[in-house]
């Protein structure tokens, strides 16, 4: 299937890689904008380049999970729906021949597997949520009883870990997504969690341009702007308290390369870095900002 086929194939339902938005449990992405991708209001975001990377990847990645496992992977060319809740679909990376159990391909970062505080150690299931859900997800459609993870971390550090059947969190990703779906079949999008990390993200998607009309906004936008401009104030008066808190550290050290702290839970570094130059490519982008009235001094970015 080629990926024209199959962006428009994900539209018709809901992929193991979508469940975790459609029940607001992806950091990545809103419910909202899922729904918007479902309708064709927005279109399927995931062609960046990192997914573009794991694609690639994909391949390798399986190639070497079959050699260190000793199994033989076979790819799998259509979508399966769940028996359970056939608007879930699954579109898997490799089947393992000879058993009931698939295999999801993961190219990971080094340091958000070790720092990120999502990933776990081997042949657990501690993996980002979103990965959970998507291998159980296929484990369900499939009725397999387990479902592996190959994590590349590093680009040579091939991890694995395993996704076992549970019914509970199972029927939690069947309600969560009729849920999500009836929204879909209703065409009203499900209510936006302005606290998202990915909400600012999404709404300069839904609105990347401007029709040049003025209009006068309602009277909850009072109480928005109030709080953005306290919100403001307090962060710069925490920077303001990080960046003295800093200045103090860094005159305790001196010339010095490295300060101990003496309860031993830390030091503190001084360390040259060379940064290389580089250039900004021309790009557009959308400013968003508070303007106070001619005569006020006043113009803040509002956080685009």
């Amino acid at each position: 299937m080629d990926r024209e086929a199959f962006v428009a194939a994900r539209r018709t339902g809901v992929g193991g890689s979508d469940i975790a938005s459609a029940l607001g449990l992806d950091p990545y992405r809103t419910s909202r904008e899922l729904y918007a991708i479902k309708t064709g209001e927005l279109p399927d975001g995931d062609d960046t380049r990192l997914t573009r990377a794991g694609r690639m990847m994909e391949s390798a990645i399986a190639d070497l999970y079959a050699l260190e496992y000793g199994v033989t992977l076979r790819k799998k060319h259509v979508a399966v729906a769940c028996p359970q809740c056939p608007i879930i679909h699954a579109n898997v990376d490799r089947l393992i021949v000879g058993q009931r159990a698939g295999l999801e391909c993961k190219n990971v970062d080094s340091m958000v597997h070790r720092m990120g505080g999502e990933w776990g150690e081997p042949e657990t299931d501690m993996v980002p949520m979103r990965y959970l859900l998507q291998s159980l997800t296929y484990a369900m459609c499939f009725d397999y009883p387990v479902w592996y993870i190959g994590a590349l971390v590093g680009g040579n550090d091939l991890k694995r870990y395993v996704i076992r059947r549970d019914a509970e969190l199972e029927a939690l990703i069947v309600d969560g997504v009729v849920d999500f779906w009836s929204h879909v079949d209703r065409r009203e999008p499900p209510p936006l969690d302005y606290t998202h990390p990915a909400a600012l993200r999404f709404l300069k998607r839904l609105y990347p341009g401007t029709n040049g009309e003025t209009i006068t906004l309602d009277a909850d936008a009072l109480h928005w702007h109030a709080v953005g401009m306290q919100a403001d104030e307090r962060a710069k008066h925490y920077e303001a308290v990080s960046n003295g808190a800093r200045a103090h550290l860094l005159d305790m050290v001196g010339p010095n390369a490295v300060g101990l702290l003496p309860d031993g839970s830390g030091s503190y570094r001084r360390k040259e870095v060379a940064r290389k130059g580089y250039e900004v490519a021309p790009t557009t982008y959308m400013d968003f900002r508070f303007v106070k009235p001619k005569g006020g001094s006043d113009e803040r970015v509002a956080g685009c």
